[in-house]
C-alpha cells in the first residue's frame, strides 16, 4: 500500500484510519515506518501535543504487526530520551513486537521508568487522540514493566534494580504499579539468558540515520547560506574555519527536554575541555546549529551556552541561520519537524564532518558519548 501524501492540513481522523488499515496487515507494516521521521509533512504546523500523539499510537502498532530493523532506532531513541509517558509507553508496547531484542534495550527499560515515573499517567492504545480514557488502560510505567517482564529472563540484569524499585524506598509507585514490578521480578529473575544482537542495536546509529543517506547527503548548496553567531557576528557557511575537522550538532534554546538539547551543548562543552587537555585546541571546530534561529538571538545562544559550560572562539561557535532553517535541514537531512510555533519534535543529530567538509561519522537518535566522538575526531585529524 502506497504511503497516501498526508501533510498537517490532513485531519487527524484520515491519518488514524490509514494507520489502522495498516496495522490490520502485517505485511504492510514498513508503511508505519515511513510516517515516523519528524519532518514528514504529515506533522508540520501541528502541535506537540497532536506530534507526540500520532507518534505514540504509530509506535505502538508495532507490538501488532511487529517491529521491523528500519523502526528500532526510533524505540530506543523514545526509551532513552522520551519524557511524554505515552510515546515511551508506546515505544515499551512496539518492543515487544520485535524477534530480536537490541542488547541495550533493557537498560533503556529502566531507565525510562525513571524518566516517567514522576509523570506516569494512565494510557490507552485502542484509539488515538482520543478525549477519554477506555477500560484497557493502564499506566505508562506498568506498560514498560510489562515490556520488561516480557523479555524473561533475557532482562536478568533488571533484577537488582527491579527490587530496589519494589522496596520500601523505591520510589512511590502505586500498589498496582509495584505489583507489576513484582510480576516482572517473577518473570526475569530465572537462568540469565544472552539478549540477542540486533542489527539496529547501538553499534548501529554510528551509521547514517534511517531516513535517508546520512548528513551530506542532499546536494543543497549551503556556501552562501548567512549565519550569525553568539557574539552577533555575520558569516556565511563557508565562512566558518573549515579545513580541518569539525563536530556539528543541532539544539535550540526552547528545548523542553533536558535528555535532548541541554544536554547536547553540556557534552559539547565537555568535549571542548577534552579537545584542551589533550592538545587539539584550535586544530578542530564545534559548530552548534540552533533549530529556532528567529528565537534563539545571539544573546540566548550565549547565554545558553555559556550557562552549560561552553567557551567560545572563532572554532568554537553557536548559531543560527538569519534567514530560514530549511537549507541545513535538507544538507544534513535533519529529523526535525515544526508546529504552529516552534519545533514540536526533533531527534539528536551529530555528524563529524573532515577537513574537506565531508560527513565521516554520525549519531542519530541515541545519546552520543563524548570518547566515541573526540575519536572520531582524532581519527578525521
Amino acid at each position: 500500500m502506497a504511503t497516501p501524501a498526508f501533510d498537517g492540513a490532513t485531519p487527524i481522523a484520515d491519518i488514524v484510519a490509514h494507520v489502522d488499515r495498516l496495522r490490520a496487515a502485517p505485511a504492510l507494516r514498513d508503511g508505519l515506518v515511513d510516517l515516523l521521521a519528524e519532518q514528514a509533512p504529515l506533522y508540520a504546523g501541528r502541535s506537540t501535543v497532536e506530534t507526540e500523539r500520532l507518534r505514540g499510537y504509530l509506535l505502538a502498532s508495532f507490538e501488532t504487526t511487529g517491529l521491523p530493523p528500519a523502526a528500532i532506532d526510533y524505540v530506543l531513541e523514545e526509551l532513552e530520551s522520551g519524557l511524554n509517558p505515552y510515546t515511551v509507553a508506546a515505544a515499551a508496547k512496539a518492543l515487544r513486537g520485535a524477534s530480536s531484542v537490541p542488547e541495550r534495550a533493557v537498560a533503556l527499560l529502566l531507565k525510562a521508568v525513571k524518566s516517567i515515573h514522576l509523570s506516569d499517567d494512565r494510557v490507552s492504545f485502542e484509539g488515538c487522540c482520543a478525549a477519554t480514557r477506555d477500560d484497557s488502560s493502564v499506566t505508562a510505567v506498568t506498560e514498560v514493566v510489562r515490556t520488561i517482564a516480557w523479555l524473561g529472563p533475557r532482562a536478568h540484569a533488571a533484577v537488582a534494580p527491579l527490587r530496589a524499585m519494589a522496596g520500601p524506598e523505591g520510589g512511590g509507585f502505586s500498589a498496582a504499579v509495584r505489583a507489576e514490578i513484582e510480576k516482572a521480578i517473577a518473570a526475569v529473575a530465572g537462568e540469565p539468558m544472552p539478549v540477542a544482537h540486533s542489527c539496529c542495536s547501538h553499534a548501529a546509529s554510528h551509521a547514517a540515520s534511517a531516513e535517508g543517506g546520512g548528513p551530506g547527503a542532499s546536494s543543497s548548496d549551503l556556501a552562501a547560506l548567512e549565519l550569525e553567531d553568539q557574539d552577533g557576528s555575520v558569516l556565511t557557511f563557508a565562512d566558518f574555519p573549515f579545513g580541518r575537522p569539525s563536530v556539528v550538532t543541532f539544539f535550540y534554546t526552547r528545548c523542553m527536554n533536558p535528555e535532548k538539547c541541554s544536554l547536547t551543548i553540556t557534552k559539547l562543552a565537555r568535549l571542548q575541555k577534552r579537545i584542551r587537555d589533550e592538545g587539539l585546541h584550535g586544530r578542530v571546530n564545534i559548530a552548534a546549529f540552533s533549530y529556532d534561529p528567529a528565537f534563539d538571538l545571539p544573546r540566548r545562544l550565549r547565554a545558553y551556552g555559556s550557562d552549560r559550560g561552553m567557551a567560545f572562539d572563532a572554532h568554537n561557535r553557536m548559531m543560527r541561520t538569519t534567514g530560514p532553517f530549511e537549507p541545513l535541514r535538507q544538507h544534513f537531512e535533519l529529523g526535525v519537524g515544526y508546529g504552529p510555533a516552534t519545533v514540536n519534535r526533533h531527534r539528536i543529530d551529530l555528524a563529524v564532518l573532515d577537513a574537506k567538509g565531508v560527513p565521516a561519522f554520525a549519531i542519530a537518535r541515541r545519546l552520543w558519548d563524548d570518547a566515541e566522538v573526540f575519536d572520531a575526531l582524532k581519527a578525521a585529524l
